[in-house]
């Protein structure tokens, strides 16, 4: 086996160094027990869609303007996986819960079910919504077991974003999925904004088929308040 020199040792010292160094700010998601979030939620559909389930109740001339409010309630086991349950509520009922789970490659993201819009997603393998070090320009993809629904997320630079809740410098996430229907493949793109230590503090999706709308969801941050902090 070949010695290494000096100025070989001091070289990978010093990657080591600058690899350690990296922030990861993907990690700095707050999942612990009495963290809370309100959020302000808009929602719009196109001309040729219409709400179902609860929307439909709430819609006021073709739009729903609620208030979210999101806390961490607990743990459950999915997979073998220990995952920190998200529960929203609307009103005192149930909006939806998210089930999601830091790890080395990034936060995880399993089921999602939306008690307003009267659906549930499974995804697997679970999909990281956030990479570690959420470097501008790094996109990584996810598809499921069976190959139907792919999807790609790219990170790009921080920029300030102003939200009820303040201003933030928040990394955009934009995601692009397709999904099969029976009609024809729907597209959804999704733009999060993350801050470390606070979450998402804005979430813009739209659905589209045929280049059409079918509708938009828009979500912004009204109040933080972090595990532990005074009510």
């Amino acid at each position: 086996m070949k010695n290494l020199n000096w100025p070989c040792l001091a070289i990978i010292s010093l990657v080591c160094v600058l690899l350690s160094a990296v922030p990861l700010r993907g990690q700095d998601y707050p999942l612990a027990p009495g963290t809370r979030w309100t959020y302000h939620l808009h929602k719009e559909v196109g001309p040729l869609a219409h709400f179902e389930g609860e929307d439909a109740r709430l819609a006021k001339n073709g739009v729903v303007e609620i208030t979210i409010i999101a806390h961490v309630a607990g743990t459950d086991q999915i997979g073998g996986k220990t995952y920190t349950r998200v529960e929203a509520v609307h009103e005192d009922k149930p909006a939806n819960i998210d089930w999601y789970a830091l790890t080395p490659v990034g936060l995880l993201h399993s089921k999602a079910v939306d008690y307003i819009a009267d659906s549930q997603s499974e995804f697997d393998p679970p999909e990281v919504l956030l990479s570690p070090t959420l470097r501008p320009g790094e996109s990584w993809t996810w598809k499921d077991l069976k190959g139907l629904v792919t999807s790609k997320k790219t990170a790009s630079a921080p920029e300030q974003i102003t939200v009820p809740a303040g201003s933030y410098r928040a990394t955009p996430v934009r995601t692009e999925m397709t999904i099969p229907t029976e009609i024809a493949p729907m597209n959804v793109t999704m733009t999060q904004w993350f801050v470390p230590g606070v979450g998402f503090i804005k979430q813009d999706v739209r659905f589209e088929m045929n280049g059409q709308l079918l509708s938009r969801n828009t979500m912004t941050l009204e109040k933080f308040e972090r595990a532990g902090s005074p009510k």
